[in-house]
């Protein structure tokens, strides 16, 4: 089970490191907060990607295997809670004559999926929308776990596809003299 959640907390932690990022620069881009967040998705794409990428290794080294079924496993339990907000804040209703809680509520929904934003507006900020936006980190937390359980070295590939050098690993000299 301590598997399951340190997974997770690699998924949720890029995920939350995401939202916050969206919020600093929110105010600067809120005309274009779906434009921003596309941005924001590939920063978060990334980080979760690449995370994942060495988590695989980490997962070999600690357990010996790997099961690619343990990805989505991570995935969905560092969504969990996200996903369980936005179905109760979806199900609340108050009456106020101060405020619109309707209009509040659904800006509640929307800022708990912010780096996923475009996403749940081509869906119509409907059900289908935000569900489509949350299976993204499922399918990349799986693919980012999937490059390293075959080795496949996506930074190295993007290097080559460029013409670029790829990197050179460190060596360390062991008969090197520290005095």
């Amino acid at each position: 089970m301590k598997k399951y959640f340190t997974g997770a907390w690699a998924v949720f932690k890029n995920y939350l490191f995401a939202m916050i990022f969206f919020y600093i620069f929110f105010i600067g881009f809120y005309s274009k907060a779906s434009l921003f967040s596309i941005a924001i998705f590939i920063v978060m794409i990334f980080l979760i990607y690449s995370e994942l990428h060495h988590l695989t290794g980490v997962d070999k080294r600690r357990y010996g295997s790997v099961k690619l079924t343990d990805s989505i496993i991570y995935a969905l339990i560092a969504i969990a809670p996200m996903v369980l907000l936005q179905i109760i804040i979806s199900f609340l209703s108050f009456e106020s004559p101060i405020i619109n809680f309707d209009v509040l509520k659904l800006n509640l929904i929307k800022g708990l999926a912010a780096p996923m934003l475009f996403i749940a507006k081509l869906g119509g900020y409907r059900v289908s929308g935000y569900i489509a936006a949350w299976a993204t980190i499922v399918v990349m937390s799986f693919l980012g776990y999937f490059a390293g359980y075959k080795a496949f070295d996506l930074n190295a590939f993007i290097r080559r596809l460029f013409g670029l050098q790829p990197k050179k690993r460190p060596t360390t000299n062991k008969k090197r003299r520290f005095w």
